[in-house]
């Protein structure tokens, strides 16, 4: 039987073959040429450091002849890369228009509080009453109120400031204005000194206020009322209670809010309206007595009930 001949190597082993043989001819001129090139040393004379120097020198040279290590395949990273990135860009984005956080502040029995918000507008916040300023970066400005503020805005034009009540919404852009809207009394009103105001409901527009204006506005029956006062008294420093026209129901509860009383006011009580100014260093029983001289034309009088009671009869 003949015998078979020897199969081929295949040629991808080969060619490793060859390629690890060439190398290490490669190695072995390299160390020929760098032991030649080495001068004569009166320290290598000895054969063992000139076999320790030899040593070395084969070991840089391997080092430096190494295959390059396994290369990895990048498209697994830049698939992952492209998810990534947009949502780094997004959460780059969102940290930068995020809302500010809200700054709450309040007001109790008889305090006053004079605040400087975020944007360096004034505000003096009346008695048992609150406001919250909110502001994202490259918006406009916005607090809520809850009760009685003087507001002196900072001008910025490119950045509305804007009073939120219950019923409406005050819009300017630098100007002074009283607004009060506590949520005991059916009425809003919106008082300007300087500079001018629009003052919009929940489905229109009510006015534009100038200096001087002051609107009363009533959201359950929709009825606006619009006058000129005359009201020329320090808005941010008067201490005096100051009323014009004014309810027999909101004095009252303006006295609440100085005083830790309560008053009681019979619901067929006739329509008053009332204008003078009262001192709050006075007690509770001197501001009544002065407020009944001025309720006996009307033939109403106010009553002492208990100690921290009173009644209008």
């Amino acid at each position: 039987m003949k015998p078979r001949p020897p199969r081929p190597l295949p040629a991808r082993l080969l060619y490793s073959l060859r390629s690890r043989a060439r190398r290490r001819q490669q190695r072995e001129q390299w160390l020929d040429a760098l032991v030649a090139a080495t001068p004569d040393d009166a320290e290598l004379l000895n054969e063992e450091q000139a076999a320790d120097r030899q040593q070395r020198l084969l070991r840089t040279i391997r080092a430096r002849t190494q295959p390059l290590g396994q290369v990895r395949r990048l498209w697994p990273v830049l698939r992952v890369a492209a998810v990534l990135v947009p949502l780094l860009v997004a959460a780059v984005v969102w940290w930068g228009q995020r809302e500010a956080p809200a700054l709450h502040y309040t007001t109790g029995i008889g305090e006053q509080r004079e605040l400087v918000l975020p944007d360096h507008s004034r505000v003096w916040l009346r008695p048992r009453s609150s406001l919250t300023w909110r502001a994202a970066p490259g918006q406009g400005r916005e607090v809520r109120l809850r009760g009685e503020a003087f507001f002196a805005v900072t001008k910025d034009p490119a950045h509305p400031f804007v009073v939120r009540t219950a019923a409406v919404a005050v819009r300017v852009l630098g100007t002074s204005f009283l607004v009060k809207a506590y949520p005991q009394l059916p009425t809003t009103t919106v008082l300007v000194r300087t500079g001018r105001v629009q003052v919009a409901g929940p489905q229109r527009e009510l006015a534009v206020l100038h200096p001087q204006d002051k609107l009363v506005f009533n959201p359950a029956c929709q009825q606006l009322t619009l006058t000129h006062h005359k009201y020329t008294a320090n808005l941010t420093t008067n201490q005096m209670l100051t009323f014009e026209q004014a309810s027999l129901a909101e004095i009252l509860l303006t006295l609440e809010n100085y005083y830790p009383v309560r008053f009681e006011l019979r619901p067929d009580a006739p329509a008053v309206a009332l204008s003078g100014s009262l001192d709050p260093a006075l007690s509770a029983d001197q501001i009544t007595d002065v407020l009944n001289t001025l309720l006996h034309r009307h033939h109403l009088r106010i009553f002492r009930r208990t100690a921290t009671t009173y009644r209008v009869e």
